[in-house]
This record gives C-alpha cells, sequence and structure tokens, in this order.
C-alpha cells in the first residue's frame, strides 16, 4: 500500500461515522469513551484522533504508537489497526496490524491499553515501514483475520469470545486449529474471497472458516436461511462438500 492509498484509507474513515463525531478541535470529550467494536459505551472516532496515540500493555509499558488503519471497503470492516512495535519488540522499523477489539482508550494516560502479551503482539502480522502488503490481495488480509480470531478464542479480545473458545469435544475446531498449510490455507482463502464479493451481510462476511486437512468448519451467525444456504453454496465450491462442518446459526429476529 502506498502513501496514496494509505492517505485515501484515512480519509474514508470520518465519511463513515456520524456527524455528531465532529466536535470542535478543542473538544476532545468523545475521547472518554472505547473505540468502536469495544465494550462500553461506544463512540465514533475520526481517524485522525486514533492515528498518533500510544499503545501501552497491560504493565503500562508504551509497546507502540498507532500509525494508520486497515479498511475493507467490501465488508465495511475496520481490518486492522497498524503500530509501530518494533521497538518494543526488538525489531526496527517494523509495524504490528492488530484488531480493534483488542484495544481499549484510557482517559487517564490518554492512550490505548491492550491485554496483549509481548508473545501474542509477536504473533501479529508484520511488515518494515517503507514495504506495505497488498490488502488486494486476499492471503494478506485472511492473515489479519485469522490472527483477529486466534485472539477472541483465547479471551484477550471481547468479541464473539463464547462462541470461539476451544468447548469439551476435542474434535471440534477452532480458529486457532486453522492449518499453516498450503492446500488448507488455499481452500479458506477461496472461500473468503467469495463471500466477501458476494451480496451478503456484515455477519456472513465475517463468519469463521477454520480449514485443516482439507476439512472445514464455518462458525458465525448469518441473518436469513437463504444467507446460510448461499455460504454453504460457496463452501462446496472449493471444498468436498462430505468435509465441510456447518456450524453457522441464523438469526432470530
Amino acid at each position: 500500500m502506498n502513501a496514496i492509498q494509505r492517505s485515501l484509507l484515512i480519509s474514508i474513515v470520518p465519511l463513515l461515522t456520524p456527524l455528531t463525531a465532529f466536535a470542535e478541535p478543542d473538544k476532545q470529550a468523545e475521547l472518554n469513551s472505547p473505540v468502536p467494536g469495544t465494550k462500553g459505551n461506544a463512540a465514533s472516532w475520526r481517524a485522525s484522533q486514533v492515528i498518533g496515540l500510544n499503545v501501552k500493555n497491560a504493565g503500562d509499558e508504551t509497546i507502540g504508537e498507532v500509525q494508520d488503519l486497515v479498511l475493507d471497503m467490501k465488508s465495511a470492516e475496520i481490518l486492522a489497526v497498524v503500530i509501530s512495535s518494533g521497538g518494543f519488540l526488538g525489531m526496527a522499523d517494523t509495524l504490528s496490524s492488530v484488531p480493534v477489539s483488542v484495544l481499549r482508550y484510557d482517559a487517564n494516560t490518554k492512550s490505548f491499553k491492550t491485554k496483549l502479551t509481548k508473545e501474542q503482539l509477536g504473533m501479529a502480522p508484520k511488515f518494515k515501514t517503507g514495504a506495505w502488503p497488498d490488502y488486494n490481495d486476499s492471503t494478506n488480509t485472511e492473515a489479519l483475520r485469522s490472527y483477529r480470531d486466534s485472539m477472541e478464542s483465547n479471551g484477550t479480545a471481547p468479541d464473539n469470545t463464547a462462541q470461539n473458545r476451544k468447548p469439551n469435544n476435542k474434535d471440534v475446531m477452532v480458529p486457532t486449529d486453522q492449518s499453516n498449510s498450503d492446500g488448507d490455507i488455499q481452500i479458506t482463502k477461496n472461500i473468503r474471497a467469495e463471500i466477501v464479493a458476494s451480496d451478503l451481510s456484515f455477519n456472513a462476511k465475517n463468519i469463521k472458516i477454520i480449514t485443516k486437512d482439507e476439512k472445514v468448519v464455518l462458525k458465525g451467525v448469518v441473518e436469513s436461511a437463504a444467507e446460510h444456504e448461499s455460504i454453504l453454496k460457496i463452501a462446496r465450491n472449493h471444498a468436498n462438500s462430505a468435509k465441510i462442518s456447518d456450524d453457522l446459526e441464523v438469526v432470530t429476529k
């Protein structure tokens, strides 16, 4: 992603937030609310308010500074908050991509706080400041989603924790069970790409897709029986129907 693309990406964020977020420059009361997507009294933020803030860990150590945001315009999703974590991790000139859901604003320190350990941050997708990934390549966006899902599954992030936590049945897969084999990654990538490109709901585009030994598990919430069937059809386009486990739930309205 070049500088022009990043600038365009940042300029789009204000268009996605309510007009009430645009207070006078010297009024920063909205910074007392959490980042959207976390628990609490969520508030809309402008990208300019987020970029440049420090990020601290549970021990109040500064682990980096917010450098940028990564948006998926197809699914209307903030895929990651990019922070300059290199110094904290001992890797110069390195940026890490973490999910919004692991950050919470601390009004006392005027910074973001995270429960991520150094080891967990070390597992986040990384790149050099002068070599941004191509986020038009679904392999890169899938890496961001996989990391987000792994943080949710161990309770680091609040979103869907209960749904993603490892059940008592050891044969049931969760996001951290995704295989690293080229074939399994490609299956997950292909299913995700077709779902994101389709005319489905936000929830449907953010279901969990886990592939191991060519066995695919679909987990999450969809908004209708028709949407449910559409996702199963997409999965069958890329995997053996006999190896697809359907753990999707239809929202009851």
